[in-house]
């Protein structure tokens, strides 16, 4: 045999492994996908209207053209910060609720900063969303401190945080930094010193979604490539273990959480840098917590997040395409996604409908998931 066919097919195997494992760790997430879609169906029909007119509307609406595109692209970068913000946390053994607020104070980091720096043009960009991911560290930072030290529970300060975080920009978007005018919030960023759109007919589509592309690649690289990763890992694995083996599950909780922040608040930045300019009030809503679902439904993976967040951006851009075209009501989307996570989460379920082989192999893909795309 020669060398050549030797390596040949010393790749093959790895190549099967790597689609085997890829189709097994989607399986669940598809599954769900596909049901809810049929639950959607009926709803339609229940609504008096063509659940296939809708999903064509509802496609067309999220990939039928450049600009759908653009807007699927658009609603699904926040969300990949808001989920890797979870994700990094649960694999922790923690619940970040906290992006909501984190995303706010990383808004308002970029509102103040943008403005102010607004004379350096292009290269206040890079210097104001690094100080969007300081404040996210130093807040997400504080549920993390009151865990590790008081043994305050995250998903209650985080959810508390959420609260102060967003009154708190409110606040200094309505006065401080206020601009003239009756809508309240504040000036608006030097085009100069934004992040610059993807062009293509994509819309406001901008480069924050490339941004986002490579926060997840490095969340990938930190918890995988990285000992301080593999420590996060193996205390959200088994605190006991890891305590024994010497690693601090003080500091890695209040990492895991500050990096969390961190991810969240580079999200908040790039919306005011790259979509709206500025920070009106009101702001954007429900983006950190929509990020859990997105989350969960990327089995809390980088790239799973990823293809969760455009899942979530195509839904929302598809539904006010599909509204305009077949009367049925926005809200479907959010049924839609409501479904999903259901199913996402009812694996008895999901073994129940496709049999126990094909729950083994979802459950070996997610091992293999575990140990990173790399193995």
């Amino acid at each position: 045999m020669s060398e050549g066919r030797r390596e040949q097919e010393g790749r093959d195997p790895l190549l099967r492994r790597i689609l085997t494992g890829a189709a097994g760790a989607l399986l669940f997430p598809l599954l769900a996908i596909l049901l809810s879609f049929a639950i959607g169906a009926v709803i339609v029909l229940a609504t008096g209207n063509n659940p296939v007119a809708a999903y064509v509307a509802l496609f067309n609406g999220a990939l039928g053209d450049p600009s759908a595109v653009g807007r699927t692209l658009l609603n699904a970068t926040p969300l990949i910060f808001t989920g890797l913000a979870v994700a990094v946390a649960f694999r922790a053994g923690l619940f970040n609720i906290g992006g909501e607020g984190q995303l706010f104070i990383g808004a308002v980091t970029a509102a103040w900063l943008g403005v102010s720096l607004g004379f350096l043009g292009p290269l206040a960009i890079p210097v104001v969303l690094a100080a969007c991911v300081i404040t996210g560290f130093l807040w997400g930072s504080v549920p993390g401190m009151l865990k590790a030290y008081f043994g305050a529970h995250e998903v209650i300060t985080t959810i508390m945080l959420n609260f102060v975080a967003i009154n708190f920009a409110y606040y200094l978007a309505q006065n401080p930094l206020r601009q003239e005018g009756p809508i309240p919030g504040t000036e608006t960023v030097d085009l100069a010193a934004r992040i610059p759109a993807i062009s293509f007919a994509l819309g406001r589509a901008n480069y924050g979604f490339f941004v986002a592309l490579l926060a997840a690649v490095a969340v990938y690289l930190l918890l995988w490539r990285t000992r301080r990763g593999f420590e996060i890992r193996a205390v959200g694995l088994s605190p006991g273990a890891a305590n024994y083996a010497g690693m601090r599950l003080g500091l890695n909780t209040i990492l895991a959480l500050a990096i969390g922040g961190s991810l969240a608040g580079l999200g908040g930045g790039v919306e005011v840098l790259g979509t709206y300019g500025n920070m009106d009030v009101p702001f954007v809503a429900n983006l950190g917590f929509n990020g859990i679902g997105v989350a969960l439904l990327g089995r809390n993976h980088p790239a799973g997040v990823v293809l969760g967040a455009l899942l979530f951006g195509g839904l929302y851009a598809g539904a006010q395409e599909m509204q305009f075209a077949t009367d049925v009501p926005l809200q479907l989307a959010t049924v839609l996604l409501a479904i999903i996570l259901l199913l996402v989460t009812a694996t008895k379920l999901v073994e129940f409908i496709v049999g126990k082989r094909a729950r083994a192999l979802a459950s070996g893909a997610g091992t293999r998931l575990e140990r990173g795309l790399g193995s």
